[in-house]
């Protein structure tokens, strides 16, 4: 094929041997041994990166910061090549797979089968709801016609017979349908088959609570105004080039520690703090998890009770107002529908008898902040019965 892979790797004997698998698989390789070589040849739109974290003249996590903030580079998938295991900070900044040295041939393989999938799957298919003829146009001018299709639904009734019938890899959805609102559109395409990415292009800053709903389901909300088509075009183009796994959701694949088993699974997340809440549903929703989300214990109890048992695992922050985590864990085990759900307690600070305090509260198991995300998935598989 005429497919390129870019390897940014100081190391030549290793770049060699990297350049010698990328070209057994068909793929022509280009090697830089710096940051600003690598830069410039990212230019010329690889197919997918291969990128070293310790490099003579640039630290690799700004190359690649450089890469997602480049409009030209931005959509193109990242590999990370470390000898550190900081893959939650890799997946945070858009990388798409972390390979840990001493990096083994089979995790190689994997990450260049994930770029051959990528590389041979037909055109992708977008389907944008409730926006206008314009931004529609401004969307179908962006996409390669060879890469990308779009369909338009002016109603949710509409889009949701389409999404039954054809499927899409892509979600643009208005803020404002005619007939039913976003976050019902949502919930009644999310009960009938796993979500596609989804985009939604809001007319107004949206509330707390507003954004709460639609982060369920989607990271990425883009607000009318200065330069919001631009913003939106290119959140629709990072979708289409990212390498996803077959969960339905943008997803990421880590070379050393995969999620496949947990794909499709449901998580509630509770935690006072937003940003806690964003981050950690990022993360989890990049290993192909559904995430429900709530603020405070009541919250969670809602969830719960709209959900009809269908969750399969709570992460509860302990420290909240009101309400507190020990307090919602004893009311969730006090329901005998819910007795069997596993419930991770979370904690900013490991005191003494903190464990046996969560434990007795109700509490399956334990973790403490900043949340190591590899015993985080370990635990989860443990605790979430196939």
């Amino acid at each position: 094929t005429g497919a390129s892979i870019l390897v940014i790797e100081d190391d030549v004997t290793f770049a060699n041997v990297l350049a010698g698998m990328v070209q057994k698989r068909g793929f022509r390789a280009v090697l830089a041994h710096d940051a600003a070589t690598g830069l410039n040849l990212a230019r010329q739109q690889p197919t997918a990166v291969l990128l070293d974290i310790h490099l003579p003249d640039q630290d690799g996590w700004l190359v690649l910061q450089q890469l997602k903030a480049d409009a030209l580079t931005r959509h193109i998938p990242v590999h990370i090549v470390s000898g550190v295991d900081e893959s939650a900070r890799g997946y945070q900044l858009g990388a798409v797979g972390y390979l840990l040295k001493p990096v083994s041939k089979e995790s190689i393989n994997q990450a260049l089968d994930q770029v051959q999938r990528a590389a041979s799957r037909p055109p992708r298919r977008v389907l944008a709801v409730g926006v206008d003829d314009g931004l529609g146009r401004s969307i179908l001018e962006q996409l390669d016609s060879n890469e990308a299709t779009l369909e338009t639904a002016a109603s949710g009734a509409g889009a949701l017979d389409w999404l039954g019938r054809t499927g899409c890899d892509c979600l643009v959805l208005g803020f404002k349908l005619p007939d039913m609102s976003a976050f019902d559109f949502l919930d009644a395409a999310a009960q009938r088959a796993p979500l596609p990415p989804v985009v939604v292009y809001a007319e107004r800053e949206l509330s707390q609570d507003e954004l709460m709903r639609l982060r369920a389901h989607t990271d990425s909300i883009v607000v009318q105004g200065a330069r919001s088509e631009e913003r939106l075009l290119d959140e629709v183009s990072l979708f289409l080039h990212s390498l996803s796994t077959s969960a339905g959701r943008a997803g990421v694949v880590h070379a050393q520690t995969q999620a496949a088993d947990l794909a499709g699974r449901t998580v509630l997340v509770v935690d006072d703090d937003m940003r806690n809440i964003f981050a950690l549903s990022k993360v989890l929703r990049a290993r192909g998890l559904n995430v429900l989300m709530a603020q405070d214990g009541p919250k969670a109890l809602a969830q719960l009770e709209q959900r009809e048992g269908k969750v399969d695992a709570v992460l509860m922050d302990v420290m909240m107002p009101g309400m507190d985590g020990y307090e919602t864990t004893r009311r969730i085990r006090g329901r005998d529908e819910w007795a069997g759900i596993p419930i991770i307690a979370v904690t900013a600070k490991a005191m003494p008898g903190d464990r046996e305090k969560c434990l007795e509260a109700g509490a399956s198991d334990y973790l403490t902040k900043p949340i190591d995300v590899d015993k985080l998935l370990s635990m989860l598989r443990t605790w979430i019965r196939s």
